[in-house]
């Protein structure tokens, strides 16, 4: 199955993976992200594995939850494409694919939301034992050290690292964490109108008093 991975949750780097004819390609820009960047990286990625974009059997993308102008780069370039072309689509939690960069089967993972704010879940093998959620930075450090001491791992963001050079975590996405979510995630594709961004956070126009 010839599959392409964006990843544009983040709002300031774009990553890529395909998987084409039992071979894998990766390029990111760490830099920047929007569409001006996503266009020409997937056009070179294409042409480095010399396959076509109607090749590609599946496409996914980082579902969030994550900057909102990212997520809705990402999200809409895949479901144009897969409307364009008739194909399937998959969605990652971003942080269940922060999650990946842990071995341990019980990982609690967390990412940066700006202003002293994270975003957090925890997951337990395939299941999600904290759903995902939006706390403060002290909360999140409050129960990055009870599931810790309960055995779970730490995955973080770059972003983070502080934190999980704390906890005795990683940090970081690249080229294995997206290789192990697109084929995880890639079986069970589904129509491009059944996937949506995942929001846990409003858009800050919509926060008032006590909103984080």
């Amino acid at each position: 199955m010839n599959y392409l991975f964006i990843d544009t949750a983040e709002g300031t780097r774009t990553l890529l993976k395909l998987g084409a004819e039992e071979r894998y390609f990766y390029d990111e820009n760490m830099a920047r992200s929007g569409s001006e960047t996503l266009m020409p990286m997937i056009d070179g990625l294409l042409t480095e594995a010399g396959v076509r974009l109607s090749d590609i059997d599946v496409f996914g993308a980082c579902v969030g939850p994550g900057s909102f102008t990212g997520l809705r780069i990402g999200l809409t370039t895949v479901k144009t494409f897969c409307y364009a072309l008739g194909k399937k689509c998959f969605g990652v939690n971003n942080l269940r694919l922060n999650s990946y960069n842990n071995d341990n089967g019980k990982v609690v993972s967390v990412a940066d939301a700006g202003n002293k704010v994270c975003y957090i879940a925890a997951f337990d093998g395939e299941s999600e034992t904290v759903p995902t959620k939006c706390v403060s930075a002290d909360d999140a450090q409050r129960i990055v050290s009870e599931l810790t001491a309960d055995g779970y791992a730490l995955s973080t963001d770059v972003k983070l690292s502080t934190l999980a050079e704390k906890f005795g975590g990683k940090s970081g996405i690249g080229e294995n964490e997206m290789r192990i979510a697109a084929e995880k995630f890639a079986a069970n594709a589904v129509d491009q109108i059944e996937i949506e961004p995942l929001y846990v956070r409003k858009a800050q126009p919509e926060r008032g008093e006590g909103d984080l």
